[in-house]
């Protein structure tokens, strides 16, 4: 019989552990902060946020570029991965249900909102600006790839497929900017089943072949 060691309740962290919570609270104190006061924010309010010396900053990412490009990375991810868990099980409709719906979770999530912010904003620097140009396009030819998989059983061209992710993202971004104006805004589960249903469309229209 092989040994496990339990940890016992209340017994002190590992390294390892201490490390992965300081990163992690780094990511999630940048990521809350870039969405308040965008990517010019110092490193110092970052460490703050997360409790933690700007040393520490310095020695999980070593410069604010390296933490803007993990911020960017972070927020990407978290879409990925949420796009991975939809399968090619159900009907087409609540396949594309599924798929807005993670979407408009994950655009709501603070990463993937710093992400954005960084990925567009023209102020940050070049180094910035081209590794999270190459993080969003090695993401956006991911996403594809996991809608193909969704879709497969209706061996669709990958340029369609494409399209109808990017017309989703580009209305729930818009639900999303109209909904920071202040405005009222109705509840969006009927905004978004009839985008759902606009997109499907995208993708079963034979006449775009």
């Amino acid at each position: 019989m092989v040994a496990v060691k339990v940890r016992a309740e209340g017994s002190r962290r590992t390294q390892r552990e201490r490390r992965e919570s300081t990163r992690a609270a780094l990511l999630s104190a940048a990521a809350a902060v870039i969405v308040e006061t965008g990517p010019s924010t110092g490193v110092a309010e970052i460490a703050g946020r997360a409790g933690v010396s700007t040393g520490a900053l310095q020695y999980h990412f070593g410069s604010k570029t390296e933490l803007l490009v993990a911020v960017v990375e972070v927020g990407w991810n978290d879409l990925i991965e949420r796009t991975r868990e939809i399968t090619a099980d159900a009907p087409p409709a609540e396949r594309i249900a599924s798929l807005v719906s993670s979407m408009w979770t994950s655009y709501h999530q603070p990463t993937c909102r710093a992400a954005f912010l960084v990925s567009s904003d023209p102020n940050v620097s070049a180094e910035v600006a081209d590794r999270s140009a190459a993080v969003f396009d090695a993401a956006r030819s991911r996403l594809d790839q996991l809608w193909s998989d969704v879709f497969v059983d209706l061996q669709l061209p990958i340029e369609r497929v494409s399209a109808a992710r990017r017309f989703a993202r580009s209305h729930l971004m818009g639900m999303i900017v109209q909904r920071q104006m202040g405005s009222v805004e109705p509840d969006p589960r009927e905004e978004l089943d009839l985008l759902g249903q606009a997109t499907l469309r995208i993708l079963t229209d034979r006449s775009a072949s």
